[in-house]
């Protein structure tokens, strides 16, 4: 998964010209720079281990930041629902037993919604040590808004696959369906999962657009998923996106929800 990648006209001394997306996860951690001014993506680096690769190449004063951290545990609550202090409630209302973490709360105003979600202190602190004015955005929040923004067609399913994790939206027509996250270790595991998901939504596979991608995403998934879904897996985000514009990225797709952050932190 390692890559590395830069628009000609990326420069990290640029002081307040670009977003700065931050990825943290256990095996993986990995950064993207978006021009503030146009949203175009200009760098995308990743790497195994535990701190941001490449440092030399972060911008140097970025006018902003963002950050994912996993593993994350979420759920979204309607805003009429949430009363202060009760999230951890909603929280182990849906998963039961949680992690000890931060508990954070996004609003999300496209559903009327907020996503109540909690993740490790140590990468937080890490980041945040870097850059003091970073914000955190769940992941769950992040593909939501990516599958409402992109179902305007029909119905849709939005697959991000993780280390044994599968986090699956489904919307149709601006309209949240189902939002879930699951633990796959198996490609059958990532068909199941999204055929069942499809079910719940009364939805036939051969009436739903597929569009996959993820850190950990394989061919073998992506294989299967076609074999029982008439539109897709499609990208879920490809090379020919406007905002790729000038960058050789052919793997985009296992950086959607990195690449992401910036539509949700603008």
């Amino acid at each position: 998964m390692n890559t590395a990648t830069f628009h000609p006209a990326y420069d990290p001394a640029r002081e307040h010209a670009w977003h700065l997306s931050c990825w943290l996860a256990p095996d993986l951690h990995a950064w993207c720079v978006h021009d503030r001014s146009t949203g175009k993506l200009r760098a995308l680096v990743a790497a195994s281990g535990s701190d941001l690769p490449q440092p030399e190449g972060l911008p140097a004063k970025p006018g902003s930041v963002s950050f994912t951290a996993l593993p994350e545990v979420s759920t979204l609550v309607p805003r009429a629902a949430l009363e202060a202090g009760t999230g951890m409630q909603h929280l182990k209302l849906v998963h039961g037993t949680v992690p000890t973490g931060l508990l954070r709360d996004e609003p999300i105003d496209t559903l009327g919604a907020h996503c109540i979600y909690l993740h490790g202190e140590p990468a937080e602190l890490a980041l945040l040590g870097r850059y003091p004015g970073g914000r955190s955005l769940p992941l769950l929040g992040t593909l939501v808004g990516h599958a409402l923004g992109r179902s305007t067609n029909g119905p849709l399913a939005v697959l991000h696959r993780s280390h044994q994790r599968l986090d699956l939206v489904v919307a149709d027509r601006g309209r949240l369906l189902l939002s879930n996250a699951f633990h796959a270790t198996t490609a059958e595991d990532v068909l199941y999962f999204t055929l069942l998901a499809a079910e719940q939504c009364r939805l036939a596979p051969d009436t739903i657009t597929v569009r996959a991608g993820g850190t950990h995403l394989t061919p073998t998934e992506e294989h299967l998923l076609g074999r029982y879904f008439v539109h897709g897996p499609v990208p879920s985000t490809a090379a020919s996106d406007p905002a790729l514009e000038g960058m050789e990225l052919t793997d985009a797709h296992h950086w959607t929800a990195l690449i992401e952050q910036f539509a949700c932190a603008s």
